[in-house]
Protein backbone atom coordinates (compact mmCIF):
# COMPACT_ATOMS: atom_id res chain seq x y z
CA UNK A 1 0.00 0.00 0.00
CA UNK A 2 1.18 3.50 -0.86
CA UNK A 3 0.34 6.78 0.84
CA UNK A 4 0.67 10.13 -0.91
CA UNK A 5 1.02 13.02 1.53
CA UNK A 6 -0.15 16.27 -0.03
CA UNK A 7 0.07 19.53 1.94
CA UNK A 8 -2.25 22.26 0.70
CA UNK A 9 -2.77 25.94 1.35
CA UNK A 10 -4.83 28.23 -0.88
CA UNK A 11 -4.37 25.72 -3.68
CA UNK A 12 -7.69 25.82 -5.52
CA UNK A 13 -6.16 26.92 -8.82
CA UNK A 14 -3.92 23.92 -9.37
CA UNK A 15 -5.05 21.14 -7.01
CA UNK A 16 -7.37 19.48 -9.55
CA UNK A 17 -4.69 18.86 -12.16
CA UNK A 18 -2.29 17.56 -9.53
CA UNK A 19 -4.80 15.12 -8.07
CA UNK A 20 -5.69 13.90 -11.56
CA UNK A 21 -2.04 13.12 -12.23
CA UNK A 22 -1.68 11.30 -8.90
CA UNK A 23 -4.80 9.16 -8.58
CA UNK A 24 -4.49 7.88 -12.15
CA UNK A 25 -1.32 6.04 -11.03
CA UNK A 26 -2.68 4.57 -7.79
CA UNK A 27 -4.36 1.28 -7.03
CA UNK A 28 -7.61 0.88 -5.11
CA UNK A 29 -5.67 0.09 -1.93
CA UNK A 30 -3.53 3.24 -2.07
CA UNK A 31 -4.43 6.53 -0.40
CA UNK A 32 -3.92 10.27 -0.75
CA UNK A 33 -3.84 12.29 2.46
CA UNK A 34 -4.59 15.94 1.81
CA UNK A 35 -3.68 18.03 4.83
CA UNK A 36 -5.00 21.55 4.40
CA UNK A 37 -3.38 24.35 6.37
CA UNK A 38 -6.46 26.47 7.13
CA UNK A 39 -7.07 27.62 3.55
CA UNK A 40 -9.62 30.38 3.06
CA UNK A 41 -10.30 29.52 -0.59
CA UNK A 42 -12.14 26.50 -2.05
CA UNK A 43 -9.26 24.03 -1.84
CA UNK A 44 -10.99 21.69 0.62
CA UNK A 45 -14.32 21.98 -1.19
CA UNK A 46 -12.76 21.00 -4.51
CA UNK A 47 -10.93 18.02 -3.02
CA UNK A 48 -13.92 16.63 -1.12
CA UNK A 49 -16.17 17.11 -4.15
CA UNK A 50 -14.15 14.48 -6.01
CA UNK A 51 -15.75 11.86 -3.76
CA UNK A 52 -12.81 9.48 -4.19
CA UNK A 53 -12.62 6.97 -1.30
CA UNK A 54 -8.82 6.92 -1.65
CA UNK A 55 -8.58 10.61 -0.70
CA UNK A 56 -8.68 11.56 2.98
CA UNK A 57 -8.81 15.22 3.94
CA UNK A 58 -7.40 16.70 7.15
CA UNK A 59 -8.22 20.33 7.89
CA UNK A 60 -6.11 22.39 10.28
CA UNK A 61 -8.09 24.89 12.35
CA UNK A 62 -5.00 27.10 12.63
CA UNK A 63 -2.01 27.40 10.32
CA UNK A 64 0.85 25.04 11.13
CA UNK A 65 3.28 25.95 8.35
CA UNK A 66 4.23 23.57 5.59
CA UNK A 67 6.73 21.43 7.55
CA UNK A 68 4.32 20.65 10.40
CA UNK A 69 1.51 20.26 7.91
CA UNK A 70 3.47 17.54 6.12
CA UNK A 71 4.24 16.01 9.52
CA UNK A 72 0.53 15.78 10.28
CA UNK A 73 -0.17 14.05 6.97
CA UNK A 74 2.67 11.57 7.54
CA UNK A 75 1.36 10.72 11.01
CA UNK A 76 -1.95 9.68 9.41
CA UNK A 77 -0.40 7.65 6.60
CA UNK A 78 -1.09 3.92 6.57
CA UNK A 79 1.05 2.88 3.61
CA UNK A 80 4.43 1.17 3.62
CA UNK A 81 5.71 3.70 1.05
CA UNK A 82 5.19 7.45 1.49
CA UNK A 83 5.16 9.74 -1.55
CA UNK A 84 5.46 13.50 -1.10
CA UNK A 85 3.43 15.84 -3.31
CA UNK A 86 2.89 19.59 -3.63
CA UNK A 87 -0.46 21.07 -4.58
CA UNK A 88 0.64 22.84 -7.75
CA UNK A 89 2.86 20.32 -9.53
CA UNK A 90 1.92 17.56 -11.97
CA UNK A 91 3.19 13.99 -11.78
CA UNK A 92 4.48 12.44 -14.97
CA UNK A 93 2.89 9.08 -15.89
CA UNK A 94 5.76 6.80 -14.79
CA UNK A 95 6.46 8.47 -11.43
CA UNK A 96 4.86 5.87 -9.16
CA UNK A 97 6.27 2.84 -10.96
CA UNK A 98 9.80 4.28 -11.15
CA UNK A 99 9.87 5.43 -7.53
CA UNK A 100 8.32 2.18 -6.26
CA UNK A 101 11.02 0.16 -8.00
CA UNK A 102 13.74 2.33 -6.45
CA UNK A 103 12.22 1.86 -2.97
CA UNK A 104 12.85 -1.87 -3.28
CA UNK A 105 16.56 -1.01 -3.16
CA UNK A 106 16.80 2.09 -0.95
CA UNK A 107 14.85 3.71 1.87
CA UNK A 108 14.47 6.99 0.02
CA UNK A 109 14.29 8.11 -3.60
CA UNK A 110 14.45 11.48 -5.32
CA UNK A 111 14.26 12.36 -8.98
CA UNK A 112 14.89 15.15 -11.43
CA UNK A 113 12.03 17.45 -12.47
CA UNK A 114 10.99 19.49 -15.48
CA UNK A 115 10.65 23.13 -14.43
CA UNK A 116 7.51 24.76 -15.84
CA UNK A 117 5.67 28.05 -15.45
CA UNK A 118 2.16 28.54 -14.08
CA UNK A 119 0.67 27.34 -17.37
CA UNK A 120 2.93 24.25 -17.55
CA UNK A 121 5.12 25.72 -20.28
CA UNK A 122 8.63 24.32 -20.01
CA UNK A 123 11.24 26.66 -18.53
CA UNK A 124 14.03 24.14 -17.94
CA UNK A 125 14.15 20.50 -19.05
CA UNK A 126 16.10 19.51 -15.92
CA UNK A 127 16.09 20.96 -12.41
CA UNK A 128 19.38 19.17 -11.74
CA UNK A 129 20.94 20.95 -14.71
CA UNK A 130 19.46 24.26 -13.57
CA UNK A 131 21.08 23.79 -10.17
CA UNK A 132 24.30 22.52 -11.80
CA UNK A 133 24.07 19.38 -9.70
CA UNK A 134 26.91 17.15 -10.80
CA UNK A 135 27.40 15.35 -7.48
CA UNK A 136 25.07 14.01 -4.81
CA UNK A 137 27.62 13.63 -2.00
CA UNK A 138 26.85 14.91 1.48
CA UNK A 139 29.02 18.06 1.18
CA UNK A 140 27.54 18.88 -2.24
CA UNK A 141 23.93 18.49 -1.10
CA UNK A 142 24.59 20.35 2.16
CA UNK A 143 26.15 23.35 0.45
CA UNK A 144 23.76 23.49 -2.50
CA UNK A 145 20.47 21.58 -2.12
CA UNK A 146 19.47 20.11 -5.46
CA UNK A 147 16.37 18.04 -4.72
CA UNK A 148 12.78 19.14 -5.13
CA UNK A 149 10.88 17.87 -2.10
CA UNK A 150 7.89 16.97 -4.25
CA UNK A 151 9.95 14.29 -6.02
CA UNK A 152 10.63 12.40 -2.78
CA UNK A 153 9.33 9.02 -1.73
CA UNK A 154 10.40 7.02 1.32
CA UNK A 155 9.77 3.72 2.95
CA UNK A 156 7.75 4.50 6.04
CA UNK A 157 10.11 2.41 8.16
CA UNK A 158 13.01 4.65 7.14
CA UNK A 159 11.06 7.90 7.30
CA UNK A 160 10.07 7.12 10.88
CA UNK A 161 13.74 7.23 11.87
CA UNK A 162 13.84 10.89 10.74
CA UNK A 163 10.79 12.04 12.71
CA UNK A 164 9.87 14.40 14.16
CA UNK A 165 11.18 16.94 11.68
CA UNK A 166 13.46 19.42 13.49
CA UNK A 167 12.26 22.97 13.91
CA UNK A 168 13.64 25.56 11.51
CA UNK A 169 14.73 23.04 8.88
CA UNK A 170 12.86 22.29 5.62
CA UNK A 171 11.62 18.70 5.81
CA UNK A 172 12.87 17.78 2.33
CA UNK A 173 16.36 19.08 3.10
CA UNK A 174 16.39 17.07 6.32
CA UNK A 175 15.24 13.88 4.60
CA UNK A 176 17.66 14.03 1.68
CA UNK A 177 20.70 14.98 3.74
CA UNK A 178 20.14 12.10 6.13
CA UNK A 179 19.45 9.68 3.31
CA UNK A 180 22.69 10.67 1.58
CA UNK A 181 24.63 10.32 4.83
CA UNK A 182 23.00 6.94 5.50
CA UNK A 183 23.78 5.82 1.93
CA UNK A 184 20.08 5.17 1.64
CA UNK A 185 19.12 7.51 -1.21
CA UNK A 186 18.59 6.46 -4.83
CA UNK A 187 18.62 9.32 -7.32
CA UNK A 188 16.60 8.91 -10.50
CA UNK A 189 18.16 11.10 -13.15
CA UNK A 190 15.00 11.19 -15.27
CA UNK A 191 12.38 13.86 -14.42
CA UNK A 192 9.25 12.41 -12.82
CA UNK A 193 7.25 15.59 -12.17
CA UNK A 194 6.45 18.93 -13.74
CA UNK A 195 7.70 21.38 -11.10
CA UNK A 196 5.53 24.45 -11.37
CA UNK A 197 7.19 27.77 -10.45
CA UNK A 198 4.93 30.77 -9.91
CA UNK A 199 4.80 33.84 -7.67
CA UNK A 200 2.05 32.52 -5.35
CA UNK A 201 3.71 29.20 -4.52
CA UNK A 202 4.01 28.25 -0.85
CA UNK A 203 7.56 27.05 -1.59
CA UNK A 204 10.27 29.70 -1.73
CA UNK A 205 12.28 27.63 -4.22
CA UNK A 206 9.31 27.66 -6.59
CA UNK A 207 8.93 31.45 -6.65
CA UNK A 208 12.41 32.51 -7.82
CA UNK A 209 12.69 34.68 -4.70
CA UNK A 210 16.21 35.02 -3.29
CA UNK A 211 16.60 34.22 0.39
CA UNK A 212 18.89 36.37 2.55
CA UNK A 213 22.33 34.87 3.15
CA UNK A 214 21.77 35.20 6.90
CA UNK A 215 18.66 32.99 6.63
CA UNK A 216 20.56 30.37 4.65
CA UNK A 217 23.51 30.45 7.07
CA UNK A 218 21.25 30.03 10.13
CA UNK A 219 19.41 27.18 8.43
CA UNK A 220 22.68 25.39 7.66
CA UNK A 221 23.83 25.77 11.26
CA UNK A 222 20.55 24.38 12.55
CA UNK A 223 20.57 21.37 10.28
CA UNK A 224 24.24 20.62 11.00
CA UNK A 225 23.42 20.59 14.71
CA UNK A 226 20.45 18.27 14.22
CA UNK A 227 22.39 15.96 11.91
CA UNK A 228 25.17 15.55 14.45
CA UNK A 229 22.69 15.02 17.29
CA UNK A 230 20.93 12.28 15.32
CA UNK A 231 24.25 10.59 14.62
CA UNK A 232 25.28 10.79 18.28
CA UNK A 233 21.95 9.33 19.40
CA UNK A 234 22.25 6.42 16.98
CA UNK A 235 25.82 5.76 18.08
CA UNK A 236 24.81 5.68 21.75
CA UNK A 237 21.97 3.23 21.00
CA UNK A 238 24.41 0.87 19.28
CA UNK A 239 26.74 1.03 22.28
CA UNK A 240 23.99 0.13 24.75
Amino acid sequence: MRSVVLATYEGERYIGAQLDSIVSQLSREDEVIVSDDASLDDTVKLVTARNDPRIRVLVNRDRLGYVKNFGRAIASARGEDIFFADQDDVWLPDKVSAASSALLRKGCVASDAVVVDKDLRELHASYFALRRASSFTLPAVFLKPCFVGATLACRKSYLNTLLPFPSGVPHDFWITLNAVWDQNLEVIMAPLILYRRHPTSASVSATDLKRPLRTIFCERLAIAKHLLCRRATRWRKRRC
